[in-house]
């Protein structure tokens, strides 16, 4: 490590805002995931095939630029592995930077029963052969797709450890995901049934949906284990992971989550559910992961993605210190307001990076500051995932986070 005092403060300076005690200054969080490649000039092609070129390109805005704190240390979708399997879901725009995705999510409504009486093994005998065409084949033609695909999986794993690695040790910088925290109800949403078929079951169908939702709780918890013991691993090391391994997975019981990284949950479907439906749906294991991780540790890091309304609400509920939120902007107060004794992440329209001038994006920062961060629980980053080339002005997201790192001192 270059500078391990350096290192240390910057992750003082989130630990502090997740705990509930006022840093020395606001941290400032990088979000963005391509949009690093774009500023390095490095296609995800490019990255791809090579794991140096991958990490250091993927760094290189953060010795460029003030931050805090690094979102990820590398891309976060291991898209030859997908792409191995032969899904085609994600691909690379014409830019050769932005990387998307497209729905396909070939769980059917006949499919509730199976889901709910055995989640792990619906998803393997059933799910995974449709939704990756190489595992619809023969039992030879599928073991010659496995063994293809532990090459760009380790891959993938290999790029994680080393750009963790080079991110902590090298550049002194921490990084936020800790891990996956998908909330059963977001993974019928977003993996197993889709946007509108899910929406059109809740009318249809609740129970079964209700059903299949309940049931996939522990499975989202083994998910939000693993996950976490994959990146953790950069940061709390061996000894850890081998503990955890053995009674958080192998055992599942008496996991210890470090306090960071944070587990990272993207909130999808609550904008999709009226009152009467979050409570019932989305709620309660929603509440169940948040109080499991802060018992255990952990951390949330949860996106609370478009409008959710008068579900708001029901964040007071949630422990103290347990979750931030990343917040679009136009909620960001209501939100902190709302869940006073947790923190918030945000603050910085993407679209005013884009398109405004350099002034009226600091004058934005200032007034953002003014209002979020008097009592400490608030990290400054952007309310978007920066991912396409044109999705901030460099001279504009440098300057904001230059004046934020002067102004924002407590």
């Amino acid at each position: 490590m270059l500078n391990k005092q350096l290192y240390e403060e910057r992750r003082k300076r989130m630990t502090d805002v997740a705990s509930g005690i006022i840093p020395d200054r606001v941290p400032i969080c990088g979000l963005m995931e391509t949009y690093a490649f774009a500023y390095a000039g490095t296609t995800v092609n490019e990255a791809n095939k090579s794991i140096a070129k991958h990490i250091t390109s993927y760094a290189k805005i953060y010795k460029d630029a003030y931050f805090d704190c690094v979102f990820t240390p590398q891309m976060s979708h291991a898209l030859e592995l997908s792409w191995g399997l032969g899904s085609d879901v994600f691909f690379v725009s014409d830019d050769g930077v932005t990387v998307q995705h497209k729905e396909y999510c070939p769980m059917t409504e006949e499919d509730y029963e199976g889901l709910a009486k055995d989640p792990v093994m619906w998803i393997i005998d059933e799910f995974l052969p449709r939704k990756y065409p190489a595992y619809n084949q023969s039992n030879d033609k599928q073991q010659k797709a496995f063994i293809g695909s532990l090459k760009p999986f380790l891959k993938f794993a290999l790029t994680m450890m080393l750009a963790s690695t080079y991110c902590t040790k090298v550049i002194d910088y921490p990084f936020v995901v800790g891990g996956s925290a998908e909330m059963p109800a977001d993974m019928l949403f977003d993996y197993l049934r889709g946007f509108k078929p899910t929406i059109t079951d809740i009318r249809r169908h609740e129970d079964d949906v209700e059903k299949a939702i309940n049931a996939l709780l522990d499975y989202c918890m083994d998910l939000m284990r693993m996950t976490h013991m994959m990146f953790g691993s950069a940061t709390a090391g061996m000894p850890w992971m081998a503990k955890n391994l053995v009674n958080g997975v192998i055992r599942r019981k008496e996991y210890k989550f470090e306090a960071f990284p944070w587990m990272f949950n993207p909130c999808h479907m609550p904008p999709f559910l009226n009152p009467k439906q979050f409570d019932k749906l989305y709620w309660p294991t929603y509440k169940a992961m948040v109080e499991y991780l802060h018992e255990n540790g952990g951390h949330m890091l949860t996106f609370c993605e478009g409008d959710w309304g008068p579900n708001i609400a029901r964040l007071e509920e949630l422990p103290d210190n347990s979750v931030t939120f990343i917040c679009p902007t136009e909620r960001i107060a209501e939100i902190k307001k709302v869940a006073k004794n947790n923190s918030v992440m945000g603050g910085m329209p993407q679209a005013m990076l884009r398109d405004s001038t350099k002034r009226e994006c600091i004058d934005h920062a200032k007034k953002m500051i003014d209002e979020l961060a008097p009592d400490g629980r608030f990290v400054f980053s952007t309310d978007k995932v920066l991912i396409a080339p044109s999705d901030a002005k460099i001279e504009n997201l440098m300057a904001v986070n230059e004046f934020v790192h002067s102004y924002g001192i407590y």
